[in-house]
């Protein structure tokens, strides 16, 4: 078993009260993330013990993914945690947490802790490649993300 944690830092030209109140729906997350290709079967809404499915098409399988929405701190963080996760994953547990850096800027930063069956390095390169492409999926609906 291996273990990791992920780092990702977005920052947001939007003021913080746009960028969390985009980010208390499960469906704009889905909308944001360009592959795998995400469809959203739990709750809409992020709370706490919001239950959070998703079937996930990588076009040669689909895959289940469990999770819930653990503790919410307003307009400063959310924490989602695995409950049934596909290979590879053993566990999962991601923060995300929200800064104001300015009136019109929010630091977003995301930090995943996990446990796998594959080499925390390869996890690490597979998340960097799925939040940038979230990066760029942000930037065309809530404008410059850097």
């Amino acid at each position: 078993m291996f273990t990791g944690t992920f780092h990702f830092k977005t920052e947001i030209d939007k003021p913080l009260e746009q960028v969390w109140n985009f980010f208390q729906s499960n469906e704009n997350l889905v909308a944001i993330t360009g592959f795998p290709k995400i469809s959203l079967l739990g709750d809409k809404e992020v709370f706490e013990g919001a239950d959070i499915q998703l079937k996930m098409n990588f076009i040669f399988m689909k895959l289940h993914w469990q999770g819930e929405i653990t503790e919410v701190a307003d307009h400063s963080y959310f924490i989602d945690e695995g409950k049934k996760l596909p290979f590879p994953f053993k566990s999962w547990k991601h923060v995300h947490a929200f800064k104001e850096k300015d009136a019109e800027t929010t630091i977003m930063y995301d930090r995943v802790e996990f446990e796998s069956y594959l080499p925390a390095p390869f996890i690490n390169l597979m998340l960097t490649g799925m939040f940038k492409d979230r990066k760029r999926q942000l930037n065309g609906v809530l404008g410059k993300v850097r």
